[in-house]
């Protein structure tokens, strides 16, 4: 399959060249994948599908434009090209969107990144889904109203060839199983709660009972939920949920929010941004890590980041094209494996040292501006006064700025989310605005 995605990529890039385009980057995909769902003991859902695709960059007297289909037969291909550097030549110049030099492109040596589950298992989603929602079922007793297991897995090929002679090809696996829950409250009330895992490699999953326990005790710990007296003070953000916090951060760290000045992180390169005890890695030669990669979009090699470090920004991220019209050195536009180093304490730990504490185990809506900073995140989780759970907290709103909560990062758990591209332990934030009754 790579051989053959390589080679369609190539014609591409033939074709174009042949046509009049400068410079070219061609991108081609194949992917399968399987998502079952099961309610109460009945299939809801059952997707199988399978895609193959390609996109063509193209840069056409110093015009740019991308173009996708799914059609990779060869004169489909030929028609498509031709209208697409038609189009292309409406444009307006944009000389900044020409290809890197060739010399600072390539893959980043590593050892295995293993991103391909070798057994490739033969899964018989029936069973796996019923085993997923009847172990769910059997692990609430009481006020459940239903239960709904759910599993996938999939694999995908890719590759990309560059005009200038950068050519790689990409292959990946998943596998995921979780479950989800509404129970019966008073009042007519339907909490819900959810868990789920997904990883490279099948054999990587927690068990199922582990799951299942996980949904049961968050389905019971929202039993009785609701607000609690708007204070201010501390928060401890579950490590399964903190790639929301932990996304706030980063979104504005973009090339494209810096040069379009929709960011506050503009004026803050090299300046602290977080309390001193907060670091963000970025690690994408993490083995079997859900982001790992050995080159970017652009075909530049990756390499680890730090991107916040004991507190100060390092580092934006830069594109080549964002990286020129800012005029400094790219960074690398994206991320991959996101990675908070854990503490040495346990959540339960940590917990007990506070006399007041929200632990959050769900966000509910809300939003962030990248421009300013500011949030307002609706949350869920439970109260606790030195180390007990006093209440099941709901129809709460955290409200503030972004700087202000990274500022009173306090610690991290010893209990890092292993299952997702954000690897972060649970983090520990004070004074937080929290606003309820």
């Amino acid at each position: 399959m790579s051989n053959d995605l390589i080679d369609a990529a190539a014609m591409i890039v033939e074709m174009a060249q042949s046509m009049g385009a400068s410079e070219v980057t061609a991108f081609t995909s194949h992917g399968t994948y399987t998502d079952v769902k099961q309610r109460d003991g009945s299939i809801e859902k059952w997707q199988d599908s399978q895609s193959r695709s390609a996109s063509a960059a193209l840069f056409v007297d110093e015009r740019f434009s991308v173009h996708s289909t799914n059609d990779l037969r060869p004169q489909a291909l030929k028609a498509f090209i031709h209208r697409a550097i038609e189009a292309t030549r409406h444009l307006e110049p944009d000389p900044n969107r020409r290809l890197p030099d060739a010399s600072i492109m390539g893959e980043a040596k590593t050892s295995g990144l293993e991103l391909v589950d070798p057994s490739e298992p033969k899964i018989d989603h029936r069973t796996w889904v019923d085993e997923m929602q009847q172990a769910t079922t059997a692990a609430i007793p009481k006020n459940l109203r239903s239960v709904e297991g759910f599993v996938w897995s999939g694999s995908s090929a890719s590759a990309m060839v560059t005009s200038n002679g950068f050519a790689s090809t990409t292959a990946t696996t998943e596998y995921g199983q979780g479950a989800e829950v509404s129970m019966e409250d008073i009042g007519g009330k339907l909490p819900e709660a959810y868990d789920y895992a997904l990883a490279r490699h099948h054999n990587d999953l927690p068990s199922i009972a582990s799951i299942a326990e996980s949904v049961a005790q968050r389905g019971a710990g929202q039993l009785g939920s609701g607000p609690v007296t708007s204070r201010r003070g501390a928060m401890l953000v579950e490590n399964r949920v903190a790639s929301r916090i932990i996304g706030t951060l980063v979104g504005p760290m973009s090339g494209a929010s810096i040069f379009e000045q929709r960011s506050c992180m503009a004026d803050k390169l090299g300046t602290q941004i977080a309390a001193s005890g907060f670091n963000l890695i970025d690690m994408p030669h993490m083995v079997r890590g859900l982001g790992s990669a050995t080159h970017d979009g652009d075909g530049i090699p990756t390499t680890q980041r730090h991107l916040v470090e004991n507190g100060v920004l390092n580092q934006w991220l830069i594109n080549i094209y964002y990286g020129r019209k800012l005029e400094r050195p790219p960074t690398s536009g994206g991320t991959s494996n996101l990675v908070v180093p854990p503490g040495k304490r346990s959540t339960d730990e940590i917990l007990a040292d506070h006399d007041w504490t929200i632990k959050v185990d769900g966000f509910l809506g809300g939003n962030s501006n990248a421009a300013t900073g500011k949030y307002s995140f609706g949350i869920r989780g439970t109260l606790y006064e030195k180390g007990v759970a006093i209440s099941a907290v709901s129809e709460m709103n955290i409200t503030g700025s972004i700087f202000d909560l990274m500022g009173g990062f306090i610690e991290a758990a010893n209990d890092p989310w292993m299952y997702g591209a954000t690897q972060s332990p649970s983090l520990l934030f004070d004074a937080v605005q929290f606003s309820g009754q």
